[in-house]
């Protein structure tokens, strides 16, 4: 997100403002700031900066993704020479002239891989987590002495299990076509980055769905503050709102490109 502004001065740039979200800061030595110039015709750039060299504030406070500390850091008037500068446009497309694979590959849906990894590990835990209980746990208001003697709930559970499997499917096609990418030295073409992009809005919902069933299943006790699947949960629902995983933006990019709509409704595709 441009949070700030750069000018261009002889030996390099002057950056300043401030920049929300940042994931990480509390433990990080560099952060990558982004900025516009002051040069309408210029496209926004990202600034590497060293973490002695700017501020941070307590914002982040949350329901859910507590442990990601993404703060607010500021900087005023700070000096980044030119060799500490990446136009987003060129990492976008994949351009960037560097000697690793991973500089042939656009930011966008490696910058998801992370983030839908987070979300599958959270509804595997959630899966895990209610499957373990299910036979130490009895129904209330039945006549079942464990949850999982109750065919309702062998029905949640599958079904829970095969979102799950839907949504992994998804995130890895994804994964391996760029392992593949990078390796080969091939360009992702726009429509397969669009596919990607509504691959992965598509299975942060697919995990979400899958949580719910979950929930149900492990029942009111699921809403104690004590309780792993209330933790779960709440990273699971706080994490998949992501802008890069809103799943209606996904399918409209995809939409267009399939279509071929020309239309372009976001940059980080």
């Amino acid at each position: 997100m441009p949070g700030g502004r750069a000018r261009r001065t002889a030996d390099g740039w002057r950056v300043s403002g401030h920049w929300p979200y940042t994931s990480g800061i509390g433990t990080a030595d560099w952060t990558l700031a982004c900025t516009r110039p002051e040069d309408a015709k210029a496209g926004p750039l990202f600034v590497a900066v060293p973490r002695a060299d700017f501020t941070t504030a307590d914002t982040w406070h949350t329901v859910g993704m507590r442990g990601t500390g993404s703060n607010t850091y500021a900087a005023e008037d700070l000096f980044v020479p030119e060799h500490r500068l990446m136009p987003i446009a060129a990492l976008n497309e994949g351009s960037i002239n560097g000697d690793e694979p991973m500089d042939r590959l656009p930011f966008a849906p490696v910058g998801m891989v992370p983030l839908v990894g987070t979300l599958l590990g959270l509804g595997r835990a959630a899966l895990a987590l209610a499957i373990d209980h299910a036979p130490l746990k009895s129904m209330h208001h039945t006549f079942f002495a464990r949850q999982s003697d109750s065919v309702g709930v062998q029905l949640q559970v599958a079904e829970a299990a095969l979102k799950l499997q839907t949504a992994q499917l998804h995130a890895y096609q994804v994964a391996d076509e760029l392992d593949r990418v990078a390796a080969d030295g091939s360009a992702l073409e726009y429509g397969d980055r669009a596919q990607a992009r509504a691959q992965f809005g598509y299975s942060a919902q697919q995990v979400l769905e899958a949580i719910q069933v979950l929930l149900n299943v492990h029942g009111a006790a699921s809403f104690a503050e004590s309780s792993l699947m209330h933790q779960y949960w709440r990273d699971a629902n706080t994490a998949a709102r992501h802008a890069g995983l809103n799943a209606y933006v996904g399918y409209e990019i995809f939409g267009k490109a399939l279509l071929g709509v020309p239309e372009r409704i976001s940059p980080m595709v």
